[in-house]
């Protein structure tokens, strides 16, 4: 087992390296001067030129990557262009916004996939289970982004019970050590602040988890089905276990291994998501800021976000695949 964690350590480095170079090249290569974004309209050659230097821009694209990456492994990733705020600090004060809500909709879609997946392999050959596949096709045609102006006209609108913008009320007294306000909200049981939280996140949540709500129950249902029809199952239903004790107490812990794996690719997936459902809502988070950055040019900023998507991809795999392999006794013991 630590060897194989070393390995993928080892790979997780080299992938980062490859993600740096390519983002890196492809934003320099891509038309536009960002520093003549940044600057007034009534700025001469002299004074863009003074900023590129600055900036080092001016220097041969290899020389800038080199100096970017020694900066990188000391912690350093450089000064926003358009903000004037260290790049790793910006970074990381919106990071823990997007996990809070990449995380809060994982959960409502492993809630809802795996209440619906259990319903529907309960109800299998019955028209039950059909209900379940129409469901499932329906929300997983729609994409996240629609379902985001779908919540916020219905919810938002015609039934206004939710916050359509931000990620907290500018009126509350938020004296956190943290941005981790949902966790640190609920530690400090500030329940005002966990109330107004969730009354701005649980839209844009939403909007991540239901297509992926769909994805979970599809594949846990047929899981499920398969798992139902082996022997110790058929044990169960003769000792006297009723139909929902044998999905829960029997098959359940089986067919979910398979729907582990998925959970963790599609959860890659969804924090890249939120990069939209942010902008849509007008949350704080990174992929808000990300949007920002790509209109602005804001180089430093791109890199440094890319990175740490990057980053957060490449350690959710690894986890999975680490808890995989726990919970599968022939991995575990191979």
């Amino acid at each position: 087992m630590l060897k194989s964690i070393l390995i993928r350590l080892a790979t997780m480095f080299v992938t980062l390296v490859g993600v740096a170079i390519v983002v890196f090249i492809l934003i320099r290569v891509a038309p536009g001067n960002p520093i003549a974004m940044m600057v007034s309209p009534g700025a001469t050659e002299a004074d863009i030129a003074q900023l590129t230097a600055l900036y080092g821009l001016d220097k041969p694209l290899l020389q800038q990557f080199f100096i970017w990456a020694g900066g990188v492994l000391q912690g350093d990733f450089g000064t926003s262009i358009t903000l004037k705020q260290p790049v790793a600090g910006l970074v990381l004060e919106r990071l823990p916004a997007t996990l809070e809500l990449s995380i809060l909709a994982l959960l409502i879609a492993m809630a809802i996939g795996g209440a619906t997946a259990v319903w529907g392999a309960k109800e299998r050959g019955r028209p039950g289970e059909a209900g379940v596949d129409l469901f499932n096709g329906a929300t997983l045609s729609i994409p996240d982004f629609l379902w985001g102006l779908l919540l916020i006209l219905l919810f938002g609108v015609l039934w206004p019970v939710f916050h359509i913008s931000g990620r907290v009320s500018p009126q509350l007294d938020l004296d956190f050590t943290t941005n981790f306000y949902l966790f640190e909200a609920l530690v400090r049981f500030r329940f005002d602040v966990l109330q107004d939280l969730m009354a701005h996140m649980l839209m844009p949540a939403l909007s991540l988890a239901l297509p992926l709500a769909a994805i979970i129950s599809q594949l846990l249902k047929q899981s499920l089905k398969d798992v139902l029809q082996l022997d110790y199952t058929v044990l169960a239903r003769v000792r006297g276990f009723t139909e929902t004790q044998v999905i829960l107490r029997e098959a359940l812990r089986n067919a979910a291994l398979p729907t582990l794996t998925l959970i963790g690719v599609q959860f890659t997936f969804l924090i890249g998501g939120t990069v939209i459902v942010e902008r849509l809502f007008a949350y704080e988070g990174l992929g808000n800021m990300a949007i920002d950055a790509v209109i602005n040019r804001d180089l430093p900023l791109i890199q440094g976000i890319v990175l740490m998507f990057a980053c957060l991809f490449i350690l959710v795999n690894l986890v999975v695949d680490i808890a995989y392999t726990f919970l599968n006794p022939r991995l575990r013991h191979g």
